[in-house]
């Protein structure tokens, strides 16, 4: 942005406020004095990557590509409440070829599976002889050459699911919340106290037993608290707490086995949105998102960390996808506005997914939708991220895009500049107009300390001039969108004349 200003007559000054560029991210938590007017001071279903307004990310029926047709098939959901999904991947040894299976979970505890590498819609039940009683984590395994998926949970234990053989208990396996493969033993936060690092025999994450040729344990008691995550990275086992990480270096026989304690944290550490992302590890915290480099954990100053206040964040998620940190939160607003799911009667669980591009530290803020589970589905045709949902969508799996519509309703846009007094904290301003170009309809709100205009503008490839005849001592801008379509709002210019 910048201010230029021209001597009019005496005692007046006309000076023009031109927003050159919106992709500076939002800043909720500095005075609203310090704040140069092209940062937001908040800012939600906008993309201002580009420098201008445009239409923000949105979600719809998660659709997989046809396999030997021509187009995309959305897939026919069972009827109930989904709460997590999983890509079992399955390599055909007769065949030669790769044949992945997207398998999901319903609220009642049954496993549903659909074929990726297909052209029906339609998903099917897996054959199993007990229902889970709590959504279990998923991992991937090569056993006894056939390529298995291993699901285990804190109420029900361990099962094996390969193709074409039901779902299978694992007995003597303990009940676990967190795990991880690395270097062909399975690593397990096992349940309950979340005291005990258990892991896996050798090149067998089926044998628990413990004995020194076979699998053990790993029992951690101290400040750092209850072990929430486990994750294999740079060559070691890390394992997030609430309140630290500890490292083990786990190579070859057990007996080598050692552990170190990183760091104490003052802030709870969030379990579940921990996420290898490339050469570092994202995750939330109560005071903000963090970067762990392998050694210490660094809050991000992002510029909105104050959203995070007054707020558990228990069944927040992550994902990482095309170098971007993908998270699915709750923020507190506090702005008295309810958008999307805010608006439940019954409530919501998580009501903001966060995009934090990790090259440039750029973000975006999708506010209005309640986001349980997310998984990243990168296949050879196609690459996209599938979401389970909380309320009213619980019933849907979705994808992520980039048009705005929470299963074709718009999702509200809205931008805030901070309150500013133009460099002239005791002068009046008198403005006058604001040129603007939009593509699609929007809405022009503007505010000094004595009153609010909003102007409706309808969309059109032209500039537009827009008479404003407002004064006061202090100037606020703000830009919303509520309309289906084309968003994108550049370069607005406001003239004001300053009074000596």
């Amino acid at each position: 942005m910048f201010y230029s200003n021209k001597k009019l007559s005496k005692g007046t000054n006309k000076a023009k406020v031109v927003f050159t560029n919106f992709e500076k991210c939002m800043n909720s938590q500095t005075d609203e004095a310090l704040l140069p007017y092209k940062q937001a001071k908040i800012s939600y279903n906008f993309n201002v990557k580009k420098g201008a307004l445009t239409t923000g990310y949105g979600f719809k029926a998660l659709a997989l590509p046809k396999y030997h047709e021509e187009g995309e098939r959305t897939i026919k959901m069972p009827g109930e409440p989904i709460k997590k999904a999983w890509v079992y991947k399955y390599y055909s040894q007769d065949f030669n070829f790769y044949d992945p299976e997207l398998i999901f979970i319903g609220e009642s505890g049954q496993l549903y599976f659909i074929t990726i590498h297909d052209d029906t819609p339609f998903s099917f039940q897996i054959p199993q002889d007990t229902l889970f009683t709590s959504v279990p984590n998923a991992i991937n395994y090569r056993l006894n050459s056939k390529d298995t998926l291993i699901f285990s949970s804190s109420t029900d234990g361990m099962y094996k699911h390969a193709l074409n053989e039901g779902v299978i208990k694992i007995e003597n396996a303990p009940h676990i919340i967190s795990m991880c493969l690395h270097y062909e033993r399975l690593f397990a936060i096992v349940g309950g106290e979340r005291n005990r690092l258990a892991f896996s025999a050798n090149l067998d994450p089926t044998n628990w037993t413990e004995d020194l040729s076979s699998g053990g344990f790993i029992d951690m008691q101290d400040e750092r608290g209850g072990l929430c995550q486990v994750v294999s990275f740079n060559d070691y086992v890390y394992v997030f707490r609430d309140y630290g990480v500890s490292k083990i270096s786990a190579y070859g026989d057990q007996a080598d086995f050692s552990v170190s304690h990183l760091f104490v944290s003052s802030v709870k550490l969030y379990g579940n949105t921990v996420c290898v992302c490339g050469n570092k590890i994202m995750l939330l915290a109560r005071d903000g998102i963090h970067s762990f480099d392998g050694y210490s954990t660094k809050c991000l100053d992002l510029g909105f960390n104050d959203l995070f206040q007054g707020i558990e964040n228990n069944n927040a998620c992550s994902v990482y996808f095309k170098n971007k940190f993908f998270l699915a939160c709750r923020l507190n607003f506090n702005d008295g506005e309810k958008i999307g799911c805010e608006n439940y009667s019954e409530g919501y669980i998580n009501n903001s997914l966060i995009e934090l591009d990790l090259g440039t530290n750029e973000v975006s803020i999708t506010r209005g939708v309640d986001i349980s589970s997310m998984l990243v589905i990168d296949d050879e045709k196609f690459a996209k991220i599938a979401v389970c949902f909380n309320g009213e969508h619980s019933s849907k799996i979705g994808e992520l895009t980039e048009d705005g519509l929470l299963f074709d309703e718009v999702l509200p846009k809205l931008w805030v500049s901070p309150k500013s007094n133009m460099g002239y904290p005791t002068k009046v301003k008198q403005i006058t107009e604001c040129l603007i170009k939009t593509k699609g309809d929007c809405v022009l709100k503007i505010a000094t300390n004595n009153n609010i205009k909003k102007f409706n503008i309808t969309g059109k490839a032209v500039a537009q001039r827009v008479k404003v005849n407002l004064s006061g001592e202090e100037l606020q801008v703000a830009f919303a969108s509520n309309t289906q379509g084309e968003t994108y709002i550049s370069c607005p210019q406001i003239t004001i004349n300053i009074s000596e």
